[in-house]
C-alpha cells in the first residue's frame, strides 16, 4: 500500500498527522518521519511523534509562542536535560500579525538531505517532496479569524482544527527554490529554529536539516 496522498480523508481524530515523503522514483518512502499538530482551547501545538518526544512548539494564542522543552521530559529527568536555572523555552517567537483576516503562523520546511529511510505510517498525510536538490518543501501554518477561509495557497492538506474562538489552524504545502546540489545519504537530520528577527523568513519555524557523523 502506498502512503496516502495530502487530498486523502484525515482520520477523525482533531489532529493533523503529517510526514514530509518522497512519492516516486528511486527514492520513493524516503522521509521526514511523522508530525504532528493538535489544538485545545485556544493554543496550537506542533511536534515531531518520537519515542521520547523532547520538544515542542506552543503556539499560546496571542501571547506566548515557544519551542521548548516538554514538562514532562524535564520531569523525567532523562537525557538530554536542561542545566539549572535555564528556562525549557529555549525559542520564543513574536506572534505574526492578522492581514486580511489571515496570518502564517508557523512553518516547518525539510531538505532533501534530511530525507532518509523509515517506517511509513500509511494513515498520515504524506506531503509529497520531489526528488531534487534546488528546493525546500515546506508545510506552513496558517491561522484565520472566525468564518475566514482559507484561499490562495498551492496545496491545502487535510482539514482544519477548531480554536475555542472560532478561529481554524490549516494546514498547506509548497516549495521554496534554494541552491544545492546532490549529497550523499545522510546519517540523520536535524531541526533548526528559525524567526523573521534573526533569518529571512515571513512567519517563525523549523528547518530540518540533513546531518553526517565523522
Amino acid at each position: 500500500m502506498s502512503p496516502r496522498c495530502e487530498h486523502q480523508r484525515m482520520s477523525k481524530k482533531p489532529m493533523l498527522r503529517f510526514a514530509f515523503t518522497i512519492a516516486e522514483g528511486p527514492n520513493a518512502g524516503l522521509t521526514s518521519g511523522p508530525w504532528r499538530a493538535w489544538t485545545k482551547g485556544e493554543d496550537c501545538y506542533i511536534t515531531p511523534r518520537a519515542p521520547d518526544d523532547v520538544w515542542k512548539v506552543s503556539l499560546h494564542s496571542d501571547v506566548a509562542w515557544r519551542l521548548a522543552m516538554t514538562s514532562e521530559h524535564v520531569a523525567s529527568g532523562e537525557l538530554p536535560h536542561l542545566p539549572e536555572g535555564v528556562d525549557r523555552a529555549m525559542w520564543k517567537f513574536k506572534p505574526t500579525e492578522f492581514v486580511d483576516g489571515r496570518r502564517l503562523a508557523f512553518a516547518i520546511a525539510t531538505t532533501r538531505a534530511a530525507l532518509l529511510p523509515g517506517a511509513l505510517i500509511e494513515t498520515d498525510l504524506h506531503i509529497a517532496v520531489r526528488d531534487r536538490w534546488d528546493e525546500v518543501t515546506v508545510a506552513y501554518f496558517w491561522m484565520t479569524e472566525p468564518d475566514v477561509e482559507l484561499s490562495g495557497v498551492d496545496r491545502r492538506v487535510g482539514e482544519p482544527l477548531l480554536l475555542q474562538s472560532g478561529r481554524r489552524l490549516w494546514l498547506s504545502a509548497g516549495v521554496e527554490q534554494v541552491s544545492g546540489e546532490p549529497e550523499p545519504m545522510a546519517d540523520g537530520a536535524v531541526i533548526v529554529p528559525m524567526s523573521p528577527e534573526n533569518d529571512d523568513v515571513a512567519a517563525p519555524g523549523l528547518m530540518i536539516k540533513g546531518v553526517r557523523l565523522g
